[in-house]
């Protein structure tokens, strides 16, 4: 548990975004400094030394890896934040897994299209739209479609819509959340769960190393598109294998992607089975998948970015060997508990959970006195908290979500229950 010893890493963004990977560098013996522009925050909390500086500031953040005498900066999941370390490490010549250019195409969701396009690697289609909504690409539209910006992330300022009446404010918020001033209006696939698939680059070959599928919280009133229930490996495994993944090989060979975890999200065409990319992570996904590799398999890609950003190179060909995408047979769920707004006056449950699931990990995000806005619903932030299981087959996946939906109650301060939709495990089938 010492593989970081006399290793100093620091991490950018002080809350529960960086909050694993914190523990991960403290767990292999780092000495981990985390800053942000808050004083406080749950990351901040368990490292060896927090401070208040913007992970904006970059040369003041240059001046902390030369005084702390800094081997590697890293941070979590956040889009913002991973920017800041690309420009930090390029200032201070410490590690970083991607080009400049690697990261525009892979976190542009138009321009990633556009390269799967070029692959052969199957994706949504599209629709021309403009700021100024002209006839002739309106006419083009075939109803129901869903509109959202090329770059942002967290499901922020994404809609479906209708309708060419709802089309334009749909496109005027989506514009809102984009840094870009880019918009992309898509079919809109009718389907209850969104394919995922998770890589790995070493030495410039990519390895699969995980699938799923994620059933998002609200399918029918479309006001929560984010997951609810992800279910590893996918039902899609052997379609994909077949069909989809040397393609997709291919192609982040050619981009010469060289070592790095990142994952790509695809939505599946009831009407002819068919798997359509539509965005990908050059990134750790959110939802931190060595809780569910690790415990199987030993392979922890969190890990593996951790001693790459602190120059110990990504892996090891033994540990490459180890990575197993069916989980050798086991399935893994993960479940996240969505609120409605309000203010947490009680919360029980979880520890009726920890005692009787095969929990492999467990992320809360709110205590009592918290405040979930409105602004929160439809993005993760909704989220009371993410369990991670293990099972042996779907009965006890769909036992196990029916006992975190039976058991885990929030109420608020006027002694209403908080959960905004609980998980009907009829979907699985």
């Amino acid at each position: 548990m010492n593989e970081f010893k006399g290793k100093r890493l620091l991490v950018l963004g002080g809350g529960h975004a960086s909050l694993p990977i914190v523990r991960i560098a403290k767990e292999e013996g780092a000495y981990v400094i985390v800053t942000d522009y808050l004083k406080s925050g749950v990351a901040k909390e368990i490292a060896d030394e927090a401070l208040v500086v913007s992970t904006a500031d970059i040369d003041a953040l240059a001046e902390i890896v030369k005084e702390k005498k800094i081997d590697g900066v890293f941070s979590g999941p956040s889009e913002f934040n991973i920017v800041n370390v690309m420009k930090l490490c390029k200032k201070t010549g410490l590690p970083f897994y991607a080009t400049g250019e690697q990261w525009d195409i892979c976190s542009d969701k138009a321009l990633f299209k556009q390269m799967c396009r070029d692959s052969g690697v199957p994706c949504v289609p599209e629709y021309h739209v403009t700021q100024e909504f002209l006839k002739e690409d309106l006419e083009t539209i075939k109803y129901p479609v869903i509109v959202k910006p090329v770059d942002s992330s967290s499901s922020r300022g994404i809609t479906v819509v209708q309708s060419k009446e709802e089309l334009i404010p749909a496109y005027q918020e989506a514009l809102s959340f984009s840094k870009k001033g880019h918009v992309i209006v898509e079919k809109y696939i009718n389907n209850d769960f969104v394919f995922s698939v998770k890589y790995v680059a070493y030495n410039g070959e990519i390895q699969l190393l995980l699938t799923s599928d994620s059933y998002i919280v609200d399918p029918i009133g479309r006001t929560a598109l984010i997951a609810n229930v992800t279910v590893f490996p996918s039902k899609l495994y052997k379609q994909y294998i077949q069909t989809v993944d040397p393609a997709v090989k291919k192609m982040f060979k050619t981009l010469g992607i060289q070592n790095g975890a990142f994952f790509m999200q695809a939505l599946v065409n009831q009407e002819d089975g068919n798997i359509y990319f539509h965005e990908m992570g050059l990134r750790l996904s959110g939802g931190y998948t060595y809780t569910v590799t690790e415990p199987v398999t030993g392979i922890s890609d969190a890990k593996m970015m951790i001693r790459y950003a602190l120059g110990l190179g990504l892996s090891s060909p033994e540990e490459i060997e180890r990575i197993d995408p069916t989980l050798k047979g086991q399935f893994a769920v993960s479940v996240c508990v969505p609120l409605n707004p309000g203010v947490i006056a009680h919360i029980e449950g979880v520890e009726a959970c920890r005692s009787n699931l095969n929990m492999v990990g467990f992320l809360q995000y709110y205590h009592e006195g918290d405040e979930i806005t409105t602004s929160k619903v439809g993005t993760i932030d909704q989220h009371f908290c993410r369990i991670k299981l293990l099972c042996h087959d779907y009965t006890e996946i769909e036992k196990s979500i029916n006992f975190i939906m039976e058991n885990i109650k929030v109420i608020d301060v006027n002694g209403k229950d908080m959960l905004f939709k609980r998980f009907d495990t009829t979907r699985l089938e």
